[in-house]
């Protein structure tokens, strides 16, 4: 986003003063034809609203700048496509500018929540009256439980996640995946066999 700043209006030569001049809708018309003083203009002017609320939805400075520059970014490459029925101009940067904070802000607690679930995953799958080898595997840590549940395939993988992760019964599990039941009971099992075999390997617990 550096050609942003370098595309600012120099108040000494009087370069950009009818950028300044247009309105919103104007300037945007302008980034439709690839115009970059005027997506530099209108980052001037709303860089700072922008900013200030990102920062209240991500609560880090360095993201908030991220999802500004991502905002016009998103901004430069829909230019063409923005329809005054979504909003004024104004408006309509600060829908796109919170939707891509909102979605930092939930990446960032998604990778927090599963590094959570991965710590306490042992004693989540204790409760289930696993066998003594699978409540060993229960009793390992985070970081090798990860490492073995990224070996697991893909519906093997979900199957686990969405049962120790989710709390969903197989049942339901059957249902939100449209699997027959008897699959998803297969697919825990071999799931469970395959950590198992994979933190013995590790040599993390006894065979």
């Amino acid at each position: 986003m550096d050609f942003i700043m370098n595309q600012q209006a120099d108040p000494a030569t009087g370069v950009g003063q009818d950028v300044l001049r247009r309105s919103d809708d104007e300037l945007l018309g302008a980034m439709a034809q690839r115009e970059q003083q005027a997506l530099a203009e209108l980052y001037d002017r709303y860089a700072t609203v922008l900013y200030t609320l990102a920062l209240k939805i991500v609560g880090n400075a360095s993201t908030a700048q991220d999802v500004v520059q991502e905002a016009f970014l998103t901004a430069w490459r829909k230019a063409a496509l923005y329809s005054q029925k979504r909003g004024n101009v104004r408006t309509w940067l600060i829908v796109l500018c919170r939707n891509l904070a909102i979605d930092h802000y939930r990446a960032k607690m998604r990778l927090a929540s599963r590094r959570v679930e991965m710590e306490s995953v042992g004693e989540i799958l204790i409760e289930h009256d696993q066998s003594p080898a699978e409540a060993a595997v229960a009793r390992e840590d985070g970081r090798l439980l990860q490492q073995a549940l990224e070996q697991l395939p893909r519906e093997q993988r979900d199957v686990i996640e969405l049962a120790y992760f989710r709390g969903l019964s197989q049942s339901e599990i059957a249902e939100e995946t449209n699997t027959p039941l008897g699959t998803v009971k297969t697919r825990t099992r071999q799931a469970m066999m395959k950590l198992r075999g994979y933190l013995v390997q590790a040599g993390s617990i006894a065979y």
